[in-house]
Parts: structure tokens; C-alpha cells; sequence
């Protein structure tokens, strides 16, 4: 009985709705710029053409044809600067809820490295599914995956330990998941040998055969690969110059005055008729777009069916069954995720949480210089914090601590997130969760390495240090330097959102900071600023933050420091604070200053990830 509803919880999600995409007119054209104009390169020039549902389709050409763009614009993930129709048997398609329908597999994988094989498509399905389906149900359409993919003996293995085409068969299953009755594939068989290469294109050859339309870019496929492909779409230079059956191009190359030498590659000829080699290819190029194409593909009506089965149809075991994953196969539906807001944030913070803590560069790495700085700060000025003869060494000691905790939560995390942004970028335009519940997900996940680092610091270098012990003090103290590690954190953040290249981000971290490092009270006394430059100090948070913690260390009526010498300047602390204008700082005042600094800088964070989602297309 267990077998019988295993097996017809596949047949469930196997179920298929025919969908033909055909587009036409499509342009698209890039912005090339030089020394004293700009010009457009045009990489698609009026395409049209169609695809079929039950059909594996190759778009074949040369380098730059605009393969990789016209998938980009077929799948949603480019719609800047593309003018032209794409419909959905026979009705224009709407871009948001045309993803819902479609997935996109582009030839750099995007996935998690850090997470298995079982996990990956675990958290996929969490994210993907249906909000009502149970976790039994999930792992049995996981398994089947898993075994229709041979993707047995990985199922504990990280993807970072994955090989190529281990890699690329995962990405396909995470999108069967789903069972979307479009996908997409960027050469998929790249950088495979051509077993694994056969055996991904086999792969893609039994997804057409149930149903689904397929398509993908292949760069220089072999003869026996390319004989897998139902249908052939060539570019060349933008333009379409075959579009229909694999069977009949060399016919219709041979048509247009072009011969293919015997035993010669068909996928040889036809790139090299698309790339100039055989002569001029205008004559193809006018004979398709003279050509006339049933663009519309279906009627209408056929959109109104549905693959989920009628409820009132199945027997009461297999109503238990019929929350197995679908999607809805109506283009026209509104548009949603299949989660709510709260069950994708949990599901993040999870995934987030479990790659943190196997990053042991992200996170060991800096708990462990933490408590090795700790223990050097304690070595270098150890017992200074209440000697009154070496105040200043002891205001260096401070200043480093706040420099320290800004710079070891910024650097790690500006060079994180342009791994993770493509990931999370590829996962946002295929619909998998919401842009918001990432981001909160992300700030919440995060938490505990920033709260735990300046504690770590802070438990060997403040005491060994000798400074002030009693509790407000301390609490106090290791609330500016939470603070100021959240603030590195999210300034990581931003900039490693907003720039994909790690080199960039490391020198824009020192950068944008220098001169608010300058104005913080350290370098140069607030009162000699000049002031046209006064602002710089207001907006500075390691201004507030040292001020704070001067206020911590010396101020609230400190007692009057030791002094071994026969003269201490400084050994009321008082003196202190007046010589550095520090009197008449209010604590209370700095804290708020670096809590508003936090809330800038998280809706900088956000901005930044939707600057980056709007570029992308």
C-alpha cells in the first residue's frame, strides 16, 4: 500500500500542461562606449520563432550570435532594452507570472556550496512547494529525483565536492521540483566530457518526452549529441537563419544554396554557414523572415485546462495525495510564491545559519582572531587602563578595539556576498522567495557571529587591559562595540551588494572610510576641526563610538587614576575628557547617533539587493 501511494504521488507531480512559446520582433541592442561617443551594438535584430511543448530544442550559432541573450529574453531574467511580443499558446505573456511557470538554468550554476546534495534540494523544496504539503511527501518526490538523476551516491556529498555534471544534473533537479512545463538551459553541456555531456542531454531528452518544453543553448556540440534534438533554432550575428525540425536543415540549408559535404557534421555546417564561412548567409536570413510561423502556437482554450486532477474524481486515499507539488499552468493566474512571507524567512534563516556555521573562514577564522587579538591587546598594554602615566597609549588601546571589531566584520562579509549574490539573484528571478524575506533573513541569521566576536574580544582584551570593572561600565562598553560590529557588518553588506568584484569591495571598505576615521576625536581633537569640515565628525560613526567609549572608560565621576610617576597630567579623568572635548558628551546621545547609523545602513542594504535584481534584467 505504501508503494502504491509513492508511486501515485509522482504520477501526480508528473502531470503536464502543454505550453508553446512563440515570440517574434524580439530586439535587443547594448551601449558600447568610446573616447568620444557611444554607439548601439545591436544583438538581436528582429527574431522570431517558436517552441514546442513535447520537443528538445537547440539554439545553435557562433560566439556572440546572441544565443545566451535571447534565452536571457525568452526567460524573463532580460527585459531592459528587449521590444518585440513573447506568447504563451497563443496570449502574451506576462513576465512575473510567466516565471511561476518556467525555470532558468544558466551555465554557472548557482548553488550553495556549502550545503549537500539532500539538503539542497531539502531547502528547494521547503521554499518551492506547496505550503500544505507534509515533509513525508516531500522526501518521496526528492528520492524519486534523486534516483531519476543518479544522483545516489552524492546525496551527503557538499556541492563544492561535486563534479561538473553531478553539478549540472542537481541544478536540473531542483527545478523538477517544481515540474515546470518550460525550462531554459545555458549550455548545459559546457565543460563536460562528452559521456556526462550525453548523459545530461539524455537527461533533457526524457523531460521533453513527458511533456515539457525544452530548450537550450549548445555551443559546439558532436554529432551524436546533436542527433538528440527534436528541433533546431540557428543565430547568426542576431538574426535567425533556421527554425524548425532537426531533420530537415540540411534540406533547408541546401534550399537556400548550401551544400553539406558527406560524412560533414550537421552541427559543424550549419555554425559555420551562421558564422560566414560557406559565403553569404543573407539568403537564409530573408528566406526565414519571409517565412510565415504560427505564432500563435494553441487556442486559447487550451490555456483554461489544468493538470491538478478534480478533487471530487479521486478515491479518499488519494485525496491524501493530491498536495503533491504543482504549480498552477494557467500564465493568466495572479501572481504569488508558494510560501508565505514567514515560512520562506524561516526556511532562509536555516539555510543561512547552517552555511554560516560550516564557513570556516566566515566564521572560526574570525571567532579565532578575536580571541587572538584579545590576547595581544592584553599582552601589549596589559594593566594600563588605570594608570594615569599612560592614559594615551591606553586611548590608543580603545581606538584599536573599535577599528578592529568595524574592519574584521566588514572585510569577511564584503567578500561573502558576491558568492552568495548570484545564488540568490538566480533563486529571486525564478520566483523561489520574495526579495524582502531574504534580506531579513539575513540580517536575523547573522546575529550570533556579532554578538559573539565582540564578546570573545572583549572577555580577554578589556580585562587583561585593566579596564574599569564594574558592571555598567562594562555593559556599556560592550554595547558601542556590538554596535560598531554591526555597523562593519552591514557596511560589508552594502558594498558587497552593490559591487560583484571581491578586489573592488576590498579597497572601497578603506576607502569610504578614511575620512570618517579622521574625524572621529582620535586623530584630531574635535575642537580644532575646522569648521567647514564640522559635518564630517556629525556623521561619523567611529566618532560616536570612541566618544561613547571615552565617556565609558573616563567619564561618571571616575575616582582619580594611579600614578607610579612623580607627575600623571591625566590622573583626573576629567582632564582627560576636556583636553579631547569630551566633557560634555552625553552617552545616551552616541548610541543613539550609531542605532540611527544601523537603520541607514539596512535600508542601504536593501536598495543595494533591489539595484541589484533590477540590473540583472
Amino acid at each position: 500500500m505504501e508503494q502504491i501511494k509513492k508511486k501515485r504521488i509522482v504520477e501526480l507531480h508528473l502531470c503536464l500542461h502543454h505550453l508553446d512559446v512563440a515570440f517574434r520582433n524580439l530586439d535587443f541592442a547594448v551601449t558600447t562606449v568610446r573616447v568620444k561617443s557611444s554607439t548601439q551594438k545591436p544583438i538581436l535584430r528582429n527574431v522570431k520563432g517558436k517552441f514546442s511543448s513535447g520537443r528538445l530544442t537547440a539554439i545553435l550559432g557562433p560566439s556572440g550570435a546572441g544565443k545566451t541573450t535571447l534565452l536571457n529574453a525568452l526567460a524573463g531574467f532580460k527585459i531592459h532594452g528587449v521590444s518585440g511580443s513573447v506568447k504563451v499558446n497563443g496570449k502574451e505573456r506576462d513576465v512575473s507570472k510567466f516565471r511561476k511557470l518556467s525555470c532558468y538554468i544558466k551555465q554557472d550554476i548557482c548553488m550553495l556550496a556549502l550545503l549537500t546534495t539532500k539538503e539542497t534540494l531539502m531547502f528547494a523544496a521547503d521554499l518551492k512547494s506547496d505550503s500544505n504539503m507534509s515533509k513525508e511527501q516531500k522526501k518521496i518526490i526528492i528520492n524519486e529525483i534523486v534516483e531519476i538523476l543518479g544522483l545516489q551516491k552524492t546525496v551527503d556529498t557538499l556541492v563544492q565536492k561535486l563534479s561538473g555534471g553531478e553539478k549540472k544534473r542537481l541544478s536540473i533537479g531542483l527545478e523538477l521540483l517544481t515540474n515546470p512545463p518550460i525550462m531554459f538551459f545555458d549550455e548545459p553541456t559546457s565543460g563536460l566530457d562528452c559521456v556526462s555531456a550525453l548523459q545530461i542531454t539524455s537527461h533533457l531528452k526524457s523531460l521533453a518526452q513527458e511533456g515539457r518544453t525544452v530548450v537550450c543553448t549548445i555551443h559546439q556540440p558532436s554529432s551524436q549529441l546533436f542527433e538528440m534534438f527534436d528541433d533546431v533554432y540557428v543565430l547568426s550575428e542576431g538574426q535567425c537563419i533556421y527554425n524548425g525540425p532537426n531533420d530537415s536543415l540540411i534540406r533547408n540549408l541546401e534550399e537556400g544554396g548550401f551544400h553539406c559535404p558527406t560524412f560533414y557534421s550537421r552541427a559543424d555546417f550549419a555554425i559555420e554557414i551562421a558564422s560566414g564561412q560557406r559565403g553569404d548567409k543573407d539568403k537564409l536570413i530573408v528566406k526565414y523572415n519571409n517565412k510565415e510561423i504560427d505564432i500563435e502556437c494553441q487556442q486559447e482554450s487550451d490555456i483554461e485546462e489544468t493538470s491538478r486532477l478534480n478533487p471530487s474524481q479521486l478515491s479518499a486515499p488519494q485525496k491524501l495525495l493530491e498536495t503533491a507539488i504543482f504549480i498552477e499552468k494557467d500564465v493568466h493566474i495572479a501572481s504569488s510564491y508558494s510560501q508565505p512571507l514567514w515560512k520562506q524567512f524561516l526556511t532562509l534563516t536555516k539555510r543561512s545559519l547552517l552555511c554560516t556555521i560550516r564557513d570556516k573562514y566566515f566564521v572560526w577564522l574570525r571567532v579565532l582572531t578575536h580571541i587572538g587579538i584579545g590576547l595581544l591587546l592584553g599582552a601589549v598594554y596589559y594593566d594600563i587602563g588605570n594608570d594615569a602615566s599612560r592614559v594615551l597609549s591606553n586611548v590608543s588601546c580603545i581606538f584599536f578595539f573599535v577599528l578592529f571589531l568595524f574592519f574584521c566584520n566588514s572585510v569577511p562579509t564584503v567578500t561573502q556576498i558576491p558568492f552568495e549574490t548570484p545564488v540568490v539573484l538566480h533563486e529571486i528571478l525564478n520566483n523561489w522567495y520574495s526579495l524582502k524575506a531574504y534580506y531579513i533573513s539575513k540580517l536575523i541569521a547573522d546575529i550570533p557571529i556579532q554578538i559573539i566576536c565582540p564578546t570573545l574580544l572583549l572577555s580577554t582584551g578589556y580585562f587583561l587591559t585593566d579596564q574599569p570593572t564594574d558592571g555598567l561600565r562594562c555593559l556599556q562598553f560592550w554595547i558601542l562595540c556590538l554596535l560598531i560590529s554591526v555597523i562593519g557588518h552591514h557596511v560589508g553588506l552594502t558594498i558587497g551588494a552593490l559591487v560583484s568584484n571581491i578586489e573592488m569591495g576590498m579597497f572601497l571598505i578603506p576607502c569610504t572610510n578614511v575620512a570618517l576615521m579622521l574625524f572621529s576625536g582620535f586623530f584630531v581633537i574635535l575642537k580644532n576641526v575646522p569648521i567647514w569640515l564640522k559635518w564630517l565628525t556629525d556623521i561619523s560613526y567611529f566618532r560616536y563610538t570612541f566618544e561613547g567609549a571615552m565617556q565609558c572608560i573616563y567619564g561618571y565621576n571616575r575616582p582619580n587614576m594611579k600614578c607610579p610617576e612623580i607627575y600623571c597630567y591625566f590622573k583626573s579623568p576629567l582632564k582627560f575628557l576636556e583636553q579631547f572635548s569630551m566633557e560634555d558628551a552625553v552617552y545616551e546621545y552616541d548610541v543613539l547617533a550609531l542605532v540611527m547609523w544601523i537603520v541607514i545602513l539596512q535600508v542601504s542594504v536593501l536598495l543595494a539587493l533591489k539595484w541589484r535584481v533590477h540590473t540583472s534584467q
